[in-house]
This record gives structure tokens, C-alpha cells and sequence, in this order.
């Protein structure tokens, strides 16, 4: 792993310059986020005013901290960054955050530049322009976001700290686990192919996910991208399509945005899925951290309402996903336990009737096939079956018979439904409230089936 970004991630200790007794200013929310969060390290709030911060010893300067501080986090106004920054350098700390605004999102890159000159060498910067790092292998929430933070599988790096800050929140309330998040910000040093390089190599980190308005060097990103594709998957969401998209990305974060036309090229070459939005970009996450990835491209369809049954198969040619023809003797198998006014086709409509011991049954028959890929399991609530124990039965066949191939599911219907879904997600399944999130769930895992295939590293 990058041993000059570490320091971010796994610090020794850590200085929050700014701190404050004050709730809701920055300085107080970061020091006591990392407290709480339960960091195991050693914590130095660092502010003239006080003698102490949150119970913690207060000191005037940098200079006067007892130890080596690995990690300073910088909460004070934009005047007096750069003579913290200068501090840092003295102190040879070894990676500054810095939470302040007012830089090149403002026109002011000549602060920006200083900044950058003076750690060149000596020190790594993340920022200006940021909520901060959140990292759970360190237990070490270093932002001024939500205290509880949902551990996963995940890192997720954001160029807006707004967005990022609401989706702290978002994905512990939809059961997203994340291994780490990161506000980048202006990208004056750390940047988005220094953390690719990072997480690609880190044990804790299964897949990556970049919320990306531009890049200030494109082609270094894209080289770390390509790298890091061959061993996780990536998804990156590029803001600033439109032209005016692309003016508005300029003005956040001082980024240049770029024509999207060769963007969009550039994620395809190196191996980056690009997501429309967020929803989709976590619904893709999901399914790829909890699942394997299929060994080849044959998808069977099993659902209880037939209506489900038809959007899913829309859905599945419109992306290209590979309905087989179910063998005579694999439909035999299922029309021996399924109703005659069912179907035992690809979709298999197991009619409104199906209960959680159907569910169970058909899903082992076809989850011990050879020749079966992947499923796709969906359910429409009715009136006489529960949910609960439908979502149990598909997850316990997965648990038996599946683990070696990869299984998305959605459940349609009121909150009996909405509460079987999420019982899932705590079982770590790709659940999904739509026949068509689950789809694209799929389709994420075939495209790194494809991906892989195309290394040497995938297929039968």
C-alpha cells in the first residue's frame, strides 16, 4: 500500500487544529466524531483559547503537542491555513487534511499553490474543501458528518463534501456498508488516482466508488483506474455532462470538467463502470460486494407474478443480459413442484400462490445446475403469503446450494415487503424494492464477468 497516503487512513495520532467547545462548529463536531467513533490512537486538540477540548488536553500550537502527529486535521479560516500548514512542515506531520474553504473554488488557486509548495516533499495534503476521512479498519471517523457510520466493503471517494456528507447518512439508513469514505475536495495534492492506487491495494476494500465532477490529471487517473479494474471493480458517477453541468462543476470545486464525450470513453477503455446516478451506482455496489462473480452468462428468472416476470425479461434484453432456455429435463424438475397454470419457462412464474417452501424448492433445483449462472428471484406481495419468509427461504437457499453463484432479488409490494428487502440487506443479499434494480444489479456482475473474462482471470 502507498505509504506516503497511509497515514490518512491507519494514523498513530491525530491533531485537530480548530478544535472548539462549541457544538456545531467544525473544529468541536470532527474531535468529537473521532472520539466517539472509538479511534484508538492518540487525539491532540490543538487551539489557543482553551486548556482543554471534550476532556482532552488543549494545546496553543503544533509545536507544543507532546508526540509525532501522523495526521492533522485544519478546522480554522482560510487566513491562517497557510501558517498551520506551515506548522505541520515543522512538526513533520506526516498528512494534513484541510476542511477549509475559500481556495480555488473561489477563484483564490495562488493560496491553493502555496499550500502545496510549501508540503511539497515534506507532506501530503487532502483538500482544501473537505468534511474530511472516515476509515472503519482505524475505527476513525475524522469528519464533522453523522457519528454512526455503517462498516462495509466499500470506499467511497467524493469531490463534493455536500453530497458526501448527505450520503453518510443515506447509505447507513439503505444498509450500504462503506470501508472508507473521502471527502477529496479540491484535489490540490492527494488525488483521485493517489486513492484508486491506495484502495486497489487495500485488504479492507472490495470495490471502489468515485463520485468525480473533473480531474486535473486525466490521463494518471486513468492508468490507475485500468490497474486497479483487474483486481476490484470500480464505479465512478461523472457529474457535469451538460455544458452547463460542466460550468456549474467549475464554480464547486474549481474542477475542469471536460467534454463527457471523452470521458465516457476513457472509464469504458479503462474498465470503470460509469452509473447514471447514485441509486444505480450503489445498486451495482451492492450486488457486486455481496456475490460472486458469475462464471458465465446464463441468468434464470424465478417469480410469482407474471406481470414481474415480463419486466424483468424487457429489462434483461435491453442490457443484454442472456435469459437461457431452461433444459427438458431442468423443466421437468420445476413443472413437477410448481402449479400447472404456472410456467416453468425462462421467467419461471411460480404463480401469486407460491409460498416460501416453493420458493426454497425451485431456487435449489436450479442453484445446483451446472449450466445455471445466476438468478434473479422477484416477488410481488399478495394477500396470503408472508414476505418475511419468502426473503428467508431465498436467502437460505443462497446460503445451501448458491454460494457459488451470485443471486439479486426484489420484493414488490407495501411495507411488508419494504421490511423483508431490508431483512436481506442485514443477511448481506442484493435486495432490491424493484424488479428492475435487481436487473441492473445483475447486470453490474456480468459486466465484471466480462471484464474478467477478457484478463484471463473469468470464466469457465
Amino acid at each position: 500500500m502507498r505509504r506516503d497516503i497511509e497515514p490518512f487512513f491507519a494514523p498513530r495520532a491525530v491533531a485537530v487544529v480548530g478544535a472548539s467547545r462549541t457544538p456545531g462548529k467544525i473544529g468541536h463536531e470532527i474531535l468529537r466524531n473521532i472520539k466517539l467513533s472509538g479511534f484508538r490512537g492518540n487525539i491532540f486538540p490543538v487551539n489557543p483559547n482553551y486548556g482543554s477540548v471534550l476532556d482532552l488536553p488543549c494545546y496553543r500550537t503544533l509545536a507544543d503537542v507532546p508526540s509525532d502527529v501522523d495526521l492533522a486535521l485544519i478546522a480554522v479560516p482560510a487566513k491562517l491555513v497557510e501558517g498551520v500548514v506551515g506548522d505541520c512542515v515543522r512538526k513533520r506531520v506526516k498528512s494534513a487534511i484541510i476542511i477549509t474553504s475559500g481556495f480555488s473554488e473561489v477563484g483564490r488557486r495562488d493560496l491553493e499553490d502555496r499550500l502545496v509548495s510549501m508540503a511539497k516533499g515534506k507532506m501530503r495534503i487532502i483538500g482544501p474543501n473537505t468534511f474530511g476521512v472516515y476509515c472503519a479498519r482505524s475505527s476513525m471517523n475524522a469528519t464533522f458528518g453523522p457519528t454512526k457510520v455503517l462498516e462495509g466493503k466499500t470506499a467511497f471517494i467524493t469531490q463534493s463534501g455536500a453530497l458526501g456528507l448527505a450520503l453518510m447518512d443515506w447509505t447507513t439508513e439503505e444498509k450500504y456498508g462503506v470501508s472508507a469514505i473521502v471527502s477529496i475536495g479540491n484535489k490540490a495534492d492527494v488525488d483521485d488516482a493517489d486513492l484508486v492506487e491506495y484502495f486497489a491495494d487495500d485488504p479492507s476494500t472490495s470495490s471502489i466508488l468515485i463520485y468525480m465532477e473533473g480531474l486535473k490529471d486525466g490521463r494518471r487517473f486513468f492508468e490507475a483506474a485500468r490497474r486497479a479494474v483487474r483486481r476490484k471493480p470500480m464505479v465512478v458517477i461523472k457529474a457535469g455532462r451538460s455544458a452547463r453541468g460542466a460550468q456549474a462543476a467549475s464554480s464547486h470545486t474549481g474542477s475542469i470538467a471536460g467534454q463527457d464525450a471523452i470521458f465516457a470513453a476513457a472509464f469504458q477503455q479503462a474498465g470503470a463502470m460509469r452509473a447514471e446516478g447514485m441509486t444505480q451506482a450503489f445498486d451495482w455496489i451492492q450486488a457486486l460486494n455481496e456475490n460472486p462473480v458469475p462464471k458465465g452468462e446464463n441468468v434464470v428468472v424465478v417469480t410469482n407474478g407474471g406481470g414481474l416476470g415480463v419486466l424483468s425479461t424487457d429489462r434483461c434484453e435491453m442490457l443484454g443480459l442472456k435469459l437461457m432456455d431452461l433444459s427438458d429435463d431442468l423443466t421437468k424438475q420445476v413443472q413437477d413442484v410448481t402449479p400447472s397454470f404456472g410456467s416453468a419457462k425462462n421467467p419461471i412464474d411460480l404463480t401469486a400462490n407460491a409460498d416460501d417452501l416453493l420458493y426454497g424448492e425451485v431456487l435449489r433445483l436450479i442453484m445446483r445446475r451446472r449450466e445455471v449462472d445466476a438468478v434473479i428471484a422477484l416477488f410481488c406481495q399478495t394477500a396470503n403469503i408472508d414476505p418475511g419468509l419468502v426473503a428467508r427461504a431465498i436467502v437460505d437457499a443462497r446460503d445451501k446450494e448458491g454460494l457459488d453463484k451470485p443471486i439479486t432479488a426484489a420484493f414488490v409490494g407495501g411495507r411488508m415487503s419494504q421490511m423483508a428487502y431490508e431483512k436481506m440487506l442485514e443477511r448481506r443479499f442484493a435486495a432490491y424494492p424493484t424488479a428492475e434494480r435487481a436487473v441492473d444489479g445483475m447486470n453490474a456482475l456480468m459486466t465484471r464477468h466480462r471484464q474478467l473474462k477478457s484478463f484471463g482471470k473469468g470464466g469457465r
